[in-house]
C-alpha cells in the first residue's frame, strides 16, 4: 500500500471516527441527558389531561321537596379538520340540534378550525342519537343541566347558573362555594382524533357540590305567590310586588316572592336583566307609616309616652314656620288610636319628645342603615340621612316613614323584633348545608341584640291588634284569628304614583308567622295600603295559619 493510499485511508477512519461520536454523543443526549424533556413532549403530544366536572349540589325547601338539581345532558364539541363530508355531516346533526343545516355547513367546513362548541345542554335522547351517527370529528361530552322544577317559583331567591356551572344569581351564586364542588382530573392516551384509547393511566375523582336545605316551606312560598299574582293582575302595579314571610321568633325566612319574576331555566327569556335582581333584598322604599310602628317602639320604650295619653290631631302641625299635612283630621284621641288610624300629626310631637338623638339610637338599633347579613347577594343598606344632616321638618316625616328609605328585609326583620319580645334576630333562609346525608354547616336562629323591652313588646302586639279590629287595617282581619298589623300609604314624590304597603303578624298572643306586602305604584283598584296590601297579607295569612293547623299542630 503506497504512502498516499495509507494516509487517506487514516483521514476516512478518522471523519468516520468523529461522525461516530457525533452519532453516539447525539444518542446519549437524546436518550440519556434530555430524555425527560423528550419523553414529556412525546406523552403531551399523545395524552389528553381532562377535567371531570363535579355534580352540582341540590338545592331543597325546609320539608325536602327539591328547588333546585340537575338532570342528564350533553355538550356537542365538533373539530372540522377531522370531518370528511361537513355537507353530510350538516344535514344528519341538523336533525337533532336547534342549529340550522346551513349554519352548521359554515362552521364543519372550516378546515383550520381546532376545536368548536356546536350546542350546549341537549337532551339525553338527542345526544345519544347523536353519538350512533359515528361522525369522525364530531364529540358528544356527557354532563348535567341545572334544572328548576318549580319553574319561576322563588327565581329570585334561586338564581341559576351559566354555562359553564358556576352560580350567576341569587343563592346559585352567594352559596357556590358549597354547591359547585371540586373538580376531578383524569389523564388518558389518545388517538390522532381525540379520542381516549384504554385505561386511564392517572385518575382524580371530583368532589360532589353539598346539598343546600333552605327555611323556605313550598307550601307558604306557593300560598305567597298565589296571592300576589291575583293581586298583579287586580292593581297592575308598575313596579312591581314583594312579600316576604318570616318566622318573627327566629328570622327564618318561610316564604320570600316578587313579581315580575323570571324562569330561571330559561333566565334570558325576559325583557331586562332587571328580572333576575331580587328587590326583596336589593331594593329600596320609603316604608309610610308602617315605619310608624319603629317610632311607637322606641317612644313606649323610652317611656316619652303611654298608651292612653291625650293628644290633639287638628289635620296638621306646624314645624320651623312650615306646616305639615297629615291624611287624618282625628281631633281628640290617645296615642293608641293615633297607631290605629295612622295619625302622621301625633308622630311628630312624639318624636319631638323622643329627639333626634334616641330616634336615630332605635332605628340603627333596628338595624336601618346597614345590610342584614341574610344569606343573599345584592343586599342593599338603605337610606339614612347622616344626623347632622337632618332639619327639623326631615325629622317630622321620618317620624311616619318618609325621607328614610329601607329594603323589605330590613322592615320585616324590624318589625318582627317589635313584636316577638323586643329581639333583633339575623333573618335567614338557609337552613342547613349537607353532604352525603350528613349535616356540615347549621344556621341556627341568632339574636343580633334586644331593641326594646318585652314589656314594649307585649304593649305593641295589642295595640296593634286594634289597628286590624278598629282602626285603618281592618281587611287584613282573617276569621279565628288574632291579627295584628299597620298600613302604609307613601306618596312618591310625583302625583298619582304610590307604595301601598302592610305589615301583620298572628296569632296576637303568640306570633308565628309575620308578613310584609309591598304593592309599588298601583295603576287601578285603589293605592292606600289598608285597601290594596291588607287584602294580600290577609289572604297569605290566613292559608298559612290554616295550613299549620292541619300539618304542624
Amino acid at each position: 500500500m503506497t504512502k498516499s493510499l495509507k494516509l487517506r485511508t487514516f483521514f476516512l477512519f478518522v471523519i468516520f471516527l468523529i461522525l461516530f461520536s457525533i452519532l453516539i454523543g447525539r444518542l446519549v443526549w437524546i436518550q440519556v441527558v434530555n430524555a425527560e424533556k423528550l419523553s414529556l413532549a412525546v406523552e403531551r403530544q399523545t395524552t389528553a389531561d381532562i377535567i371531570i366536572k363535579p355534580q352540582r349540589g341540590n338545592i331543597y325547601d325546609v320539608n325536602g321537596n327539591i328547588l333546585a338539581c340537575n338532570v342528564p345532558a350533553a355538550d356537542i364539541y365538533a373539530s372540522p379538520k377531522y370531518i370528511k363530508d361537513p355537507e353530510k355531516a350538516s344535514e344528519e346533526l341538523s336533525k337533532y340540534l336547534s342549529i340550522s343545516k346551513e349554519a352548521l355547513f359554515k362552521v364543519l367546513s372550516k378546515k383550520d378550525l381546532e376545536w368548536t362548541v356546536l350546542e350546549r345542554f341537549i337532551p339525553m335522547e338527542k345526544a345519544l342519537s347523536i353519538k350512533k351517527l359515528n361522525i369522525p370529528g364530531i364529540y358528544v361530552e356527557d354532563t348535567s343541566k341545572r334544572n328548576y322544577p318549580n319553574g319561576s317559583m322563588l327565581s329570585q331567591v334561586l338564581g341559576f347558573t351559566g354555562v359553564d356551572g358556576y352560580g350567576l344569581y341569587g343563592l346559585e351564586y352567594s352559596l357556590d362555594r358549597y354547591l359547585s364542588g371540586v373538580p376531578g382530573r383524569e389523564i388518558s392516551l389518545v388517538d390522532r382524533e381525540g379520542h381516549k384509547v384504554g385505561i386511564p393511566s392517572k385518575y382524580y375523582k371530583p368532589k360532589e357540590g353539598e346539598d343546600v336545605v333552605l327555611t323556605v316551606d313550598s307550601v307558604i312560598q306557593a300560598y305567597t305567590e298565589r296571592a300576589i299574582k291575583k293581586a298583579y293582575e287586580k292593581y297592575k302595579p308598575e313596579d312591581g310586588i314583594t312579600a316576604i314571610v318570616m318566622n318573627p321568633k327566629t328570622g327564618e325566612i318561610l316564604a320570600m316572592a316578587n313579581l315580575p319574576d323570571f324562569d330561571p331555566n330559561d333566565p334570558q327569556k325576559v325583557p331586562s336583566q332587571e328580572y333576575w335582581a331580587n328587590p326583596a333584598v336589593s331594593s329600596i322604599y320609603e316604608p309610610g307609616s308602617v315605619f310608624k310602628v319603629i317610632t311607637a317602639a322606641a317612644a313606649l320604650d323610652s317611656a316619652v309616652v303611654t298608651p292612653e295619653e291625650q293628644f290633639f290631631d287638628p289635620g296638621y302641625y306646624v314645624v320651623s314656620g312650615k306646616k305639615i299635612r297629615s291624611w287624618t283630621v282625628l281631633g281628640n284621641i290617645t296615642f293608641s288610636q293615633a297607631i290605629e288610624k295612622s295619625s302622621d300629626t301625633v308622630f311628630i310631637q312624639v318624636a319631638e319628645r323622643l329627639g333626634l338623638d334616641t330616634f336615630y339610637k332605635y332605628i340603627q338599633a333596628f338595624g336601618f342603615g346597614a345590610p342584614t347579613g341574610i344569606e343573599l347577594p345584592g343586599e342593599a343598606s338603605g337610606m339614612i340621612l347622616s344626623k347632622d344632616k337632618v332639619y327639623p321638618v326631615d325629622f317630622a316625616t321620618m317620624s311616619f316613614g318618609q325621607g328614610i328609605a329601607v329594603t323589605p328585609i330590613q322592615m320585616i326583620t324590624a318589625f318582627s323584633a317589635v313584636i316577638n319580645g323586643g329581639n333583633l334576630m339575623y333573618p335567614h333562609i338557609v337552613k342547613y348545608i349537607k353532604s352525603e346525608g350528613k349535616i356540615v354547616k347549621e344556621f341556627k336562629p341568632q339574636v343580633v341584640r334586644q331593641v326594646i323591652s318585652k314589656e314594649t313588646s307585649d304593649t305593641l302586639r295589642y295595640i296593634l291588634e286594634k289597628t286590624v279590629t278598629e282602626g285603618t287595617g281592618q281587611l287584613a282581619q282573617v276569621p279565628g284569628y288574632r291579627v295584628g298589623g299597620k298600613t302604609g300609604t307613601t306618596e312618591n314624590y310625583q302625583k298619582g304614583k304610590y307604595t301601598a304597603s302592610f305589615a301583620g303578624f298572628a296569632p296576637v298572643e303568640n306570633p308565628k308567622i309575620a308578613v310584609l306586602v309591598i304593592v309599588k305604584n298601583p295603576t287601578q283598584g285603589g293605592h292606600m295600603g289598608g285597601e290594596v296590601a291588607a287584602p294580600i297579607a290577609q289572604e297569605i295569612l290566613k292559608d298559612t295559619l290554616t295550613y299549620y293547623e292541619a300539618v304542624r299542630k
